[in-house]
Protein backbone atom coordinates (compact mmCIF):
# COMPACT_ATOMS: atom_id res chain seq x y z
CA UNK A 1 0.00 0.00 0.00
CA UNK A 2 1.16 3.58 -1.14
CA UNK A 3 1.59 6.64 1.32
CA UNK A 4 -0.62 9.58 0.44
CA UNK A 5 2.63 11.30 2.35
CA UNK A 6 5.66 12.10 -0.14
CA UNK A 7 8.61 10.91 1.57
CA UNK A 8 11.88 12.96 1.17
CA UNK A 9 14.74 12.29 -1.29
CA UNK A 10 17.69 10.84 0.25
CA UNK A 11 20.75 10.99 -1.51
CA UNK A 12 22.15 7.62 -2.51
CA UNK A 13 25.04 8.85 -3.53
CA UNK A 14 27.90 7.11 -1.92
CA UNK A 15 30.71 8.55 0.23
CA UNK A 16 34.24 7.48 -0.39
CA UNK A 17 37.01 7.70 1.76
CA UNK A 18 38.58 9.78 -0.68
CA UNK A 19 36.08 12.04 -0.17
CA UNK A 20 36.07 12.39 3.58
CA UNK A 21 38.21 14.47 5.03
CA UNK A 22 41.67 13.25 6.96
CA UNK A 23 43.06 14.48 10.03
CA UNK A 24 45.73 15.72 8.73
CA UNK A 25 44.03 17.77 5.94
CA UNK A 26 41.88 19.12 8.50
CA UNK A 27 44.72 20.30 10.88
CA UNK A 28 46.32 22.02 7.43
CA UNK A 29 43.03 23.85 6.75
CA UNK A 30 42.84 25.20 10.64
CA UNK A 31 46.06 26.32 10.33
CA UNK A 32 45.53 27.85 6.45
CA UNK A 33 42.23 29.67 8.11
CA UNK A 34 44.22 30.84 11.23
CA UNK A 35 46.74 32.15 9.05
CA UNK A 36 44.28 33.94 6.86
CA UNK A 37 42.69 35.63 9.82
CA UNK A 38 45.44 37.32 10.87
CA UNK A 39 44.78 40.29 9.36
CA UNK A 40 42.56 42.81 10.95
CA UNK A 41 38.95 41.84 9.70
CA UNK A 42 37.26 44.63 7.36
CA UNK A 43 34.57 45.57 10.12
CA UNK A 44 36.94 46.46 12.35
CA UNK A 45 38.44 48.50 10.11
CA UNK A 46 35.38 50.24 9.05
CA UNK A 47 34.44 50.93 12.84
CA UNK A 48 37.46 52.68 13.85
CA UNK A 49 36.77 54.92 10.29
CA UNK A 50 33.99 56.24 11.36
CA UNK A 51 34.58 58.48 13.92
CA UNK A 52 37.13 60.32 11.28
CA UNK A 53 34.34 60.18 8.57
CA UNK A 54 31.63 61.76 11.03
CA UNK A 55 33.96 64.42 12.41
CA UNK A 56 34.74 65.26 8.30
CA UNK A 57 31.14 65.41 7.89
CA UNK A 58 30.91 67.45 10.84
CA UNK A 59 33.65 69.60 9.51
CA UNK A 60 32.74 70.11 6.47
CA UNK A 61 29.02 71.14 7.84
CA UNK A 62 30.26 74.04 9.87
CA UNK A 63 32.24 75.44 7.40
CA UNK A 64 28.97 75.30 5.10
CA UNK A 65 27.66 76.81 7.31
CA UNK A 66 31.00 79.44 8.08
CA UNK A 67 30.84 80.48 4.44
CA UNK A 68 27.12 80.62 3.53
CA UNK A 69 25.39 83.32 6.16
CA UNK A 70 22.15 82.86 4.77
CA UNK A 71 22.23 78.87 5.44
CA UNK A 72 24.13 80.39 9.00
CA UNK A 73 20.58 82.37 9.57
CA UNK A 74 18.48 79.33 8.93
CA UNK A 75 20.04 76.78 11.27
CA UNK A 76 20.20 79.45 13.79
CA UNK A 77 16.32 80.52 13.59
CA UNK A 78 15.20 76.56 13.22
CA UNK A 79 17.43 75.79 16.71
CA UNK A 80 16.12 78.73 18.80
CA UNK A 81 12.55 77.75 17.12
CA UNK A 82 13.16 74.17 17.61
CA UNK A 83 14.26 74.87 21.74
CA UNK A 84 11.50 77.25 21.99
CA UNK A 85 8.62 74.97 21.42
CA UNK A 86 10.13 72.24 23.22
CA UNK A 87 10.40 73.71 26.37
CA UNK A 88 7.23 75.69 25.50
CA UNK A 89 9.27 79.63 25.66
CA UNK A 90 7.83 82.36 23.76
CA UNK A 91 10.12 85.90 22.48
CA UNK A 92 8.02 87.84 25.36
CA UNK A 93 9.65 85.40 27.93
CA UNK A 94 12.78 86.12 26.45
CA UNK A 95 12.60 89.62 26.48
CA UNK A 96 11.44 89.33 30.20
CA UNK A 97 14.38 87.57 31.16
CA UNK A 98 16.82 90.47 29.57
CA UNK A 99 14.56 92.75 31.49
CA UNK A 100 15.56 91.03 34.87
CA UNK A 101 19.21 90.82 34.12
CA UNK A 102 18.74 94.83 33.15
CA UNK A 103 17.65 94.91 36.26
CA UNK A 104 14.40 96.19 35.16
CA UNK A 105 11.97 93.84 36.14
CA UNK A 106 11.63 94.76 39.73
CA UNK A 107 11.42 98.39 38.65
CA UNK A 108 7.73 99.94 38.64
CA UNK A 109 8.26 100.44 34.76
CA UNK A 110 8.88 96.96 34.45
CA UNK A 111 6.07 95.35 36.76
CA UNK A 112 3.64 97.50 34.82
CA UNK A 113 5.27 95.44 31.66
CA UNK A 114 5.10 92.45 33.36
CA UNK A 115 1.42 92.29 34.86
CA UNK A 116 -0.17 93.74 31.50
CA UNK A 117 -0.85 90.20 30.06
CA UNK A 118 -2.92 89.76 33.64
CA UNK A 119 -4.84 93.36 33.32
CA UNK A 120 -5.69 92.25 29.70
CA UNK A 121 -7.05 88.49 30.23
CA UNK A 122 -8.58 89.90 32.84
CA UNK A 123 -11.29 91.67 30.23
CA UNK A 124 -10.13 90.19 26.86
CA UNK A 125 -11.78 90.39 23.53
CA UNK A 126 -14.27 87.44 23.07
CA UNK A 127 -15.62 85.83 20.15
CA UNK A 128 -17.87 82.44 19.01
CA UNK A 129 -16.91 81.92 15.24
CA UNK A 130 -14.35 84.89 13.40
CA UNK A 131 -13.11 88.21 14.87
CA UNK A 132 -11.32 90.78 13.27
CA UNK A 133 -9.72 94.51 14.46
CA UNK A 134 -7.25 96.80 14.01
CA UNK A 135 -5.20 97.66 17.08
CA UNK A 136 -2.48 100.95 17.95
CA UNK A 137 0.18 100.86 21.03
CA UNK A 138 1.57 104.03 21.78
CA UNK A 139 4.79 104.58 23.64
CA UNK A 140 3.06 106.62 26.54
CA UNK A 141 1.38 103.22 28.12
CA UNK A 142 2.32 99.82 28.94
CA UNK A 143 -0.58 97.91 27.88
CA UNK A 144 -1.40 94.23 26.40
CA UNK A 145 -3.97 93.43 23.81
CA UNK A 146 -6.02 89.92 24.17
CA UNK A 147 -8.15 88.02 21.84
CA UNK A 148 -10.00 84.80 23.39
CA UNK A 149 -12.17 81.71 22.28
CA UNK A 150 -13.07 78.52 23.48
CA UNK A 151 -12.19 75.24 21.06
CA UNK A 152 -12.75 71.64 20.56
CA UNK A 153 -10.96 69.23 19.74
CA UNK A 154 -10.58 69.05 16.08
CA UNK A 155 -11.26 72.24 15.34
CA UNK A 156 -9.12 74.34 13.17
CA UNK A 157 -7.78 77.72 14.52
CA UNK A 158 -6.61 80.33 11.86
CA UNK A 159 -5.15 84.18 12.64
CA UNK A 160 -3.68 86.12 10.49
CA UNK A 161 -1.29 89.19 11.52
CA UNK A 162 -0.10 91.77 10.17
CA UNK A 163 1.46 95.08 11.77
CA UNK A 164 2.51 98.08 10.28
CA UNK A 165 6.16 99.02 8.98
CA UNK A 166 8.03 100.77 11.67
CA UNK A 167 8.64 104.30 11.86
CA UNK A 168 11.98 104.19 11.76
CA UNK A 169 14.85 101.42 10.67
CA UNK A 170 16.92 101.63 14.29
CA UNK A 171 14.25 101.97 16.84
CA UNK A 172 12.91 99.27 19.18
CA UNK A 173 9.80 98.34 18.26
CA UNK A 174 9.20 94.59 18.43
CA UNK A 175 5.49 92.89 18.96
CA UNK A 176 5.79 89.79 20.76
CA UNK A 177 2.88 87.98 19.44
CA UNK A 178 1.82 84.65 20.89
CA UNK A 179 -0.99 81.88 20.67
CA UNK A 180 -2.07 80.66 24.58
CA UNK A 181 -4.32 77.98 25.80
CA UNK A 182 -5.76 76.91 29.27
CA UNK A 183 -7.37 73.58 29.74
CA UNK A 184 -10.84 73.28 30.13
CA UNK A 185 -11.07 71.58 33.32
CA UNK A 186 -8.07 74.04 34.83
CA UNK A 187 -8.88 75.00 38.34
CA UNK A 188 -6.17 77.73 37.86
CA UNK A 189 -7.60 80.64 35.77
CA UNK A 190 -3.83 81.62 34.87
CA UNK A 191 -2.69 78.25 33.80
CA UNK A 192 -2.20 79.61 30.33
CA UNK A 193 0.41 77.47 28.54
CA UNK A 194 3.00 78.69 25.19
CA UNK A 195 1.00 76.77 22.10
CA UNK A 196 3.47 78.83 19.50
CA UNK A 197 4.57 82.05 18.27
CA UNK A 198 2.56 84.15 15.68
CA UNK A 199 4.77 85.75 13.10
CA UNK A 200 2.94 89.32 12.51
CA UNK A 201 3.90 89.20 8.47
CA UNK A 202 0.20 88.73 7.31
CA UNK A 203 0.30 85.06 6.26
CA UNK A 204 -1.95 83.64 8.02
CA UNK A 205 -1.46 80.68 10.75
CA UNK A 206 -3.48 77.60 11.11
CA UNK A 207 -3.50 74.66 13.46
CA UNK A 208 -6.01 72.20 14.45
CA UNK A 209 -6.61 71.97 18.39
CA UNK A 210 -5.78 68.77 19.77
CA UNK A 211 -7.73 68.85 23.66
CA UNK A 212 -10.68 71.21 24.24
CA UNK A 213 -9.85 74.39 25.81
CA UNK A 214 -9.61 78.35 26.14
CA UNK A 215 -7.19 79.73 23.48
CA UNK A 216 -6.12 83.29 22.93
CA UNK A 217 -4.35 85.36 21.37
CA UNK A 218 -1.73 87.53 23.47
CA UNK A 219 0.28 90.70 21.49
CA UNK A 220 2.73 92.82 23.70
CA UNK A 221 5.02 94.98 22.08
CA UNK A 222 8.44 95.86 24.21
CA UNK A 223 8.53 99.29 26.67
CA UNK A 224 8.08 102.36 24.65
CA UNK A 225 7.17 100.64 21.53
CA UNK A 226 5.01 102.48 19.27
CA UNK A 227 2.99 99.30 17.14
CA UNK A 228 -0.19 99.34 14.65
CA UNK A 229 -1.28 95.91 13.31
CA UNK A 230 -4.50 94.18 12.10
CA UNK A 231 -5.56 90.78 13.42
CA UNK A 232 -7.92 88.57 11.96
CA UNK A 233 -8.95 85.20 13.53
CA UNK A 234 -11.57 82.18 13.01
CA UNK A 235 -12.29 78.78 14.21
CA UNK A 236 -14.21 76.28 11.97
CA UNK A 237 -14.11 72.38 11.44
CA UNK A 238 -10.42 70.40 10.09
CA UNK A 239 -12.22 68.05 7.95
CA UNK A 240 -14.59 67.91 4.43
CA UNK A 241 -17.52 66.62 5.51
CA UNK A 242 -18.12 63.38 4.57
CA UNK A 243 -22.00 63.17 2.96
CA UNK A 244 -21.97 64.80 -0.71
CA UNK A 245 -24.81 67.88 -0.54
CA UNK A 246 -24.90 67.41 3.10
CA UNK A 247 -23.59 69.42 6.08
CA UNK A 248 -23.79 69.73 10.15
CA UNK A 249 -27.33 70.50 10.07
CA UNK A 250 -28.03 67.06 8.75
CA UNK A 251 -26.54 65.28 11.85
CA UNK A 252 -29.05 63.56 13.48
CA UNK A 253 -27.83 61.75 16.52
CA UNK A 254 -24.63 63.05 18.25
CA UNK A 255 -21.74 60.91 20.22
CA UNK A 256 -21.81 59.46 23.45
CA UNK A 257 -25.55 58.85 22.95
CA UNK A 258 -26.83 55.70 24.58
CA UNK A 259 -27.55 52.79 22.67
CA UNK A 260 -29.09 48.90 23.36
CA UNK A 261 -30.56 50.54 26.69
CA UNK A 262 -27.27 52.41 28.00
CA UNK A 263 -25.06 49.65 27.52
CA UNK A 264 -23.05 51.12 25.18
CA UNK A 265 -22.55 54.39 23.78
CA UNK A 266 -22.52 56.08 20.58
CA UNK A 267 -19.23 56.28 19.26
CA UNK A 268 -19.87 58.72 16.01
CA UNK A 269 -22.68 60.95 14.63
CA UNK A 270 -25.73 59.72 12.10
CA UNK A 271 -25.54 62.01 9.02
CA UNK A 272 -28.95 61.48 7.44
CA UNK A 273 -29.40 61.46 3.64
CA UNK A 274 -30.78 60.23 0.50
CA UNK A 275 -30.21 56.65 -0.38
CA UNK A 276 -27.05 56.56 -2.60
CA UNK A 277 -25.60 59.63 -1.96
CA UNK A 278 -22.40 59.42 -2.37
CA UNK A 279 -19.65 59.56 0.67
CA UNK A 280 -16.50 60.51 0.47
CA UNK A 281 -13.10 60.37 2.26
CA UNK A 282 -12.39 63.00 4.14
CA UNK A 283 -8.00 62.02 4.39
CA UNK A 284 -5.79 60.68 2.28
CA UNK A 285 -4.63 56.96 2.96
CA UNK A 286 -5.56 53.29 2.31
CA UNK A 287 -9.55 51.20 3.01
CA UNK A 288 -10.58 48.25 4.22
CA UNK A 289 -14.45 46.92 3.45
CA UNK A 290 -16.63 44.69 5.29
CA UNK A 291 -20.38 43.26 5.24
CA UNK A 292 -20.96 42.27 8.82
CA UNK A 293 -21.37 43.22 12.36
CA UNK A 294 -23.66 46.00 13.63
CA UNK A 295 -22.17 48.58 10.40
CA UNK A 296 -23.53 46.16 8.18
CA UNK A 297 -21.23 47.59 4.78
CA UNK A 298 -18.87 49.51 6.01
CA UNK A 299 -15.50 51.16 5.25
CA UNK A 300 -12.58 51.69 7.16
CA UNK A 301 -10.39 54.74 5.81
CA UNK A 302 -6.41 54.68 7.54
CA UNK A 303 -4.75 58.30 7.21
CA UNK A 304 -1.04 59.01 7.80
CA UNK A 305 1.67 56.96 5.73
CA UNK A 306 0.97 53.96 3.91
CA UNK A 307 -2.16 54.37 6.52
CA UNK A 308 -0.24 53.77 9.06
CA UNK A 309 -0.21 56.21 12.15
CA UNK A 310 -2.92 57.98 11.87
CA UNK A 311 -6.55 58.37 12.41
CA UNK A 312 -9.14 56.08 11.75
CA UNK A 313 -12.49 56.76 9.83
CA UNK A 314 -15.41 54.60 9.86
CA UNK A 315 -17.93 54.59 7.59
CA UNK A 316 -21.07 52.25 8.05
CA UNK A 317 -24.53 51.25 7.07
CA UNK A 318 -23.27 52.04 3.27
CA UNK A 319 -26.00 50.70 0.73
CA UNK A 320 -23.22 49.51 -1.77
CA UNK A 321 -19.21 50.35 -2.12
CA UNK A 322 -17.50 52.34 -4.51
CA UNK A 323 -13.91 50.42 -3.51
CA UNK A 324 -12.22 47.96 -3.00
CA UNK A 325 -10.64 46.60 0.22
CA UNK A 326 -7.06 47.34 0.18
CA UNK A 327 -6.91 50.43 -1.98
CA UNK A 328 -5.79 53.77 -1.54
CA UNK A 329 -7.75 56.87 -2.08
CA UNK A 330 -7.41 60.47 -2.09
CA UNK A 331 -9.53 63.20 -0.56
CA UNK A 332 -12.93 63.62 -2.03
CA UNK A 333 -12.88 60.15 -3.95
CA UNK A 334 -15.92 58.36 -3.45
CA UNK A 335 -16.27 54.72 -1.25
CA UNK A 336 -19.79 54.23 -1.19
CA UNK A 337 -23.43 55.22 -1.06
CA UNK A 338 -25.66 55.97 2.18
CA UNK A 339 -27.81 53.34 2.99
CA UNK A 340 -28.85 51.65 6.43
CA UNK A 341 -27.67 48.28 6.15
CA UNK A 342 -26.41 46.27 9.84
CA UNK A 343 -28.62 47.36 12.85
CA UNK A 344 -30.04 50.52 10.82
CA UNK A 345 -32.24 48.72 8.59
CA UNK A 346 -35.85 50.06 10.37
CA UNK A 347 -34.15 53.62 10.40
CA UNK A 348 -34.00 55.95 7.64
CA UNK A 349 -30.73 55.96 5.43
CA UNK A 350 -27.76 57.70 6.70
CA UNK A 351 -23.91 57.11 7.14
CA UNK A 352 -22.97 56.74 10.75
CA UNK A 353 -19.14 58.13 10.77
CA UNK A 354 -16.39 57.71 13.56
CA UNK A 355 -13.21 58.84 14.25
CA UNK A 356 -10.81 56.65 16.13
CA UNK A 357 -7.34 57.66 17.69
CA UNK A 358 -4.70 55.24 19.21
CA UNK A 359 -6.57 56.98 22.61
CA UNK A 360 -10.11 55.64 21.41
CA UNK A 361 -12.97 57.06 19.49
CA UNK A 362 -13.18 61.22 19.75
CA UNK A 363 -16.50 63.31 18.90
CA UNK A 364 -16.35 63.76 14.83
CA UNK A 365 -19.00 66.97 15.25
CA UNK A 366 -15.94 69.63 16.00
CA UNK A 367 -13.97 68.04 13.04
CA UNK A 368 -17.47 68.54 11.04
CA UNK A 369 -18.28 71.90 11.46
CA UNK A 370 -18.40 74.58 8.45
CA UNK A 371 -14.56 75.82 7.74
CA UNK A 372 -12.62 78.80 9.70
CA UNK A 373 -13.11 81.79 7.79
CA UNK A 374 -10.92 84.98 8.16
CA UNK A 375 -13.03 88.33 8.55
CA UNK A 376 -11.94 91.24 6.89
CA UNK A 377 -10.36 93.90 8.74
CA UNK A 378 -12.56 96.93 9.23
CA UNK A 379 -11.34 100.34 7.89
CA UNK A 380 -11.58 102.16 11.55
CA UNK A 381 -10.54 101.06 14.85
CA UNK A 382 -13.53 99.03 15.73
CA UNK A 383 -13.74 95.32 17.19
CA UNK A 384 -15.65 92.87 14.81
CA UNK A 385 -16.67 90.30 16.57
CA UNK A 386 -18.79 87.68 14.70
Amino acid sequence: MQSDQTRPETDTTAETDSDRPTPDSEAVSAAQSNTASTPTPEPARRRRSRPWLLACLLAALIALLVYRPAWRADAAVWARTTAMDTFHISPRDIYAARLRIAGIEDSALGQRWRNAVARAGADPGRFTTRYATRGTFVPDTIEAHVYQTTLERGERFQVRLQRDAPACAGCRNALYADIERRDTDSDDSNAWAHVSGLPANGEIQSFVTDRDGDYRVVLQPELAAAVRYDVAMARGGSLSFPVKGAAARDIGSGFGAPRDGGSRRHHGVDIFAARGTPVTAVADGRVRTGTGGIGGNHVWLSSGMLGIGGARYYYAHLDSFNVESGASVSKGDVLGYVGNTGNARTTPPHLHFGIYTSFGPVDPAPFLRPPAQLAAVPSTVVDSPL
